[in-house]
């Protein structure tokens, strides 16, 4: 993002809030809910989970966007101000999210930011730790219960209810993760190819090696797709997998050279549960028994 590019955005909002009667405090939304802003779309479905009609979900990427290169609009920017929590994927892991969650405050100091991620046992360390803590329900299950105590915190009036939501949901994640567990039951040879690496914490829940055909936001060379078409024919892999937000040249080249099949798999479902057992269930069927 670039910085030149935000701060025109920050003062057009900054414009259109002044316009507006100058309000940079959370306001109340009908029906007595609250604002609650949340980075992705997989969010959603764990706020609305816990928290039922009580609040209402500002997502900031949009689906179908990547959280690599999005840039909030300025009209986005003055209803996140409005809210009253911000719940960040984590402190750290999404640039794009760093920076909203200090612009957002220095708008609207009054905003909890509350870091969901919190008690997770990253991959990686430091500034290499990997972000796509949501793509594994046991990851979930954390995330889900600090949304239940930032909103017990923030708004104790409904605690019985965030509490009885949180639980709810966290019993069907539990219920989709052995599901998914079975499913991979009797798997000899477990290795995937991805075209993005964002299935670290999903291959470690469920012993699966996944072979990422981009590393670190770089392309393959030609040389590095041969040895990957190498390393796929000696594991005798059949399926490529395409993330549904990039592009497919790669894995089409690869899939070709084999004679392998492609499936596309989204890393951001906005209807989270389904989706990723919808990813799980694509995964298992491409291994062998």
């Amino acid at each position: 993002m670039r910085k030149s590019r935000f701060s025109l955005w920050l003062v057009v909002t900054a414009i259109l809030l002044v316009l507006a009667g100058g309000c940079t405090q959370p306001e109340g939304l009908p029906g007595g809910e609250r604002l609650v802003v949340v980075t992705i779309a997989p969010q959603e479905e764990m706020v609305k989970a816990v928290a039922g009609g009580q609040v209402n979900v500002l997502i900031m990427i949009p689906p179908g966007s990547d959280p690599h290169t999005y840039e909030p609009s300025p009209h986005q920017l003055a209803e996140a101000s409005r809210a009253s929590v911000y719940l960040a994927v984590g402190k750290g892991l999404l640039p794009v999210e760093d920076t909203l969650t200090g612009r957002l405050q220095a708008m609207n100091p009054s905003l909890v930011v509350v870091d969901t991620s919190s008690g997770i046992d990253y991959l990686g360390a430091g500034n290499s730790r990997d972000p796509h803590v949501w793509l594994s329900l046991k990851n979930a299950v954390i995330m889900v219960t600090n949304i239940e105590e930032a909103f017990t915190r923030t708004d104790p009036s409904h605690k019985q209810a965030y509490e009885e939501g949180a639980g709810d949901y966290i019993r069907r994640i539990e219920a989709l993760d052995r599901t998914i567990n079975d499913s991979f039951s009797g798997k000899v040879n477990r290795t995937i190819i991805a075209s993005h690496p964002a299935w670290g914490y999903f291959a470690r829940d469920y012993n699966l090696t996944i072979i990422a055909i981009e590393e670190e936001g770089k392309e393959p060379t030609p040389k590095d797709l041969e040895a990957l078409v190498e390393r796929a024919r000696e594991r005798g892999v059949t399926v490529i997998f395409a993330d549904a937000l990039e592009n497919r040249r790669n894995a089409e080249v690869i899939a070709a050279e084999i004679g392998a099949s492609i499936e596309t798999v989204n890393p951001l479902p906005r209807d989270y549960l389904a989706g990723m057992d919808r990813s799980a269930h694509l995964f298992a069927r491409s291994l062998p028994g």
